[in-house]
């Protein structure tokens, strides 16, 4: 595994752990709460179990880079185009655009990477 692909992984297994830990995280970034066992659960799920899996994921296949980074564009897109209808983005989503744009060239760019080796 190439280090664009190990930070990848890392990076999603960080998410995924605080996120199910302490679900009341992920909300409280955006200034919201997550009020009852329902919202919890759901951030465990979308939040917690689906980076958990991608990071398992880009560990037993490298070569998963390609489509798991081609869902972190997905996210960085959606968030883009939220625009359209919620105005200019905060800084901070911004931020996590930029973020997440720069994860998914990461993990495209590792996963070429990894197939040419």
């Amino acid at each position: 595994m190439n280090r664009l692909i190990a930070i990848g992984a890392a990076g999603y297994a960080g998410l995924g752990l605080v996120s199910f830990l302490k679900p009341g995280v992920v909300p409280a970034v955006i200034g919201s709460t997550a009020p009852n066992a329902d919202s919890r659960t759901e951030i465990r799920a979308v939040y917690g179990g689906l980076p958990l899996a991608f990071a398992a994921s880009l560990v037993a296949s490298p070569a998963s880079g390609t489509a798991i980074g081609l869902a972190t564009a997905g996210m960085a897109a959606g968030r883009a185009a939220s625009s359209v209808f919620e105005g200019a983005p905060s800084p901070k989503m911004a931020g996590f655009i930029a973020l997440e744009a720069a994860t998914a060239a990461a993990l495209l760019l590792g996963a070429r990477r990894h197939r040419a080796a």
